[in-house]
């Protein structure tokens, strides 16, 4: 006996209208309870597409031809309001009833459209689909896909934890700190507070700063010493330059510019060589600092890719640091004389010229 061929209308409601406004429980089977149904729909509901697509599945089913000994069958099945893991386990479980009762070898599915992407693979995953029809609602379709994106993506601003970090948390930081020091007498402190806040997280998402830190605590050690060179020398730097300013803005005679500018000229040299003083060391010590790490780096790593660059970024800083400690105390006492700083040039540049000579010899005998 041949088997019988068995072809199922399917519509499908994921997010549950037929059931949270018409009251009646899926699955639905048979076309005068799809009817009902959608009668109930419409009249709680005439904009809702759900209904149509009942209807749309009911016009399936009467004017579907089937084969000679074929049958058919049109039912409808439902999901959660709530989306997700949940209303795909209430499809398969209302599906697999669907089937039992009427065991068809194949669908032709039926809905509204927008959310086929999540019901497609959860029915294909049970029974093959042979065909799919779309029930477009005139003028409605657009602004239901319109509205299940702003949808999602409020419930992911709300639910998801990285998401919810960023849209949430730091505005919800921002104005808990800046209501409190409104209440100081603080507003304009508050709003400065407010943009750093912000603009240290769009720096640390834009570049990736926390990706990186999570990877750094699974991470080798040779990651945590490069992270750690450059915080180091990023922050040295900076304090480094706001001391020299410090030291600056102190000077009797920064005050004087400050007041007359035109007096730039008689204290312009002074000012300057005091800023330089400080600077050049921290440019020192930064660049040691960075130089120090990437080549701790380089050995954890067991990497040694420019351990040449390195050293010679270290010799090059401390040449730059002798010239310009003895630039600076010309600037500020002119009667210094420029005899030890033609000197340090002088030194200087032999140093750098014996060390590029003797790294290229180097590299030319272990090249051969």
């Amino acid at each position: 006996m041949a088997k019988v061929k068995r072809t199922l209308i399917l519509n499908v409601d994921r997010d549950d209208d037929i059931g949270s406004k018409t009251g009646m429980r899926t699955p639905l089977i048979g076309r005068d309870v799809l009817i009902e149904a959608g009668k109930r729909l419409l009249l709680n509901d005439p904009e809702d597409p759900d209904g149509n697509a009942l209807f749309a599945a009911v016009k399936v089913y009467d004017t579907y031809s089937p084969d000679e000994g074929e049958e058919k069958e049109v039912a409808a099945i439902s999901g959660s309001p709530k989306g997700g893991v949940e209303a795909d386990k209430k499809m398969v479980r209302e599906l697999e009833e669907v089937l039992k009762r009427f065991p068809a070898d194949n669908i032709i599915l039926v809905t509204d459209g927008y959310s086929d992407s999540e019901i497609l693979p959860v029915i294909a995953s049970r029974i093959p689909i042979s065909s799919i029809r779309h029930v477009v609602v005139k003028h409605s379709r657009s602004v239901e896909e319109t509205y299940a994106i702003i949808g999602r993506y409020l419930k992911m601003i709300w639910r998801e934890a990285p998401y919810r970090q960023y849209a949430l948390g730091i505005p919800g930081i921002i104005l808990v700190i800046v209501g409190l020091l409104h209440l100081l007498n603080l507003t304009r402190e508050g709003i400065i507070a407010g943009m750093l806040i912000v603009g240290g997280a769009m720096i640390v998402k834009g570049f990736g700063i926390d990706e990186y830190v999570m990877q750094l605590r699974k991470g080798p050690i040779e990651e945590v010493i490069r992270l750690f060179a450059y915080i180091a020398t990023g922050f040295t730097f900076t304090i480094g330059t706001y001391i020299a300013f410090l030291k600056v803005s102190g000077l009797p005679e920064y005050g004087v510019v400050v007041r007359y500018p035109e007096r730039i000229w008689a204290y312009g040299a002074y000012i300057i060589g005091t800023f330089l003083q400080p600077f050049f060391l921290t440019l020192l010590v930064s660049t040691f600092i960075y130089a120090i790490g990437m080549l701790l780096y380089n050995f954890f790593s067991e990497v040694r890719r420019h351990t040449l660059r390195y050293l010679f970024m270290m010799l090059i800083s401390a040449v730059i640091y002798i010239i310009g400690e003895e630039a600076a105390l010309i600037l500020i006492n002119p009667m210094h004389g420029i005899t030890r700083l033609l000197l340090c040039i002088g030194i200087g540049l032999s140093v750098l010229f014996t060390a590029i000579t003797l790294s290229y010899i180097f590299m030319r005998i272990r090249r051969e």
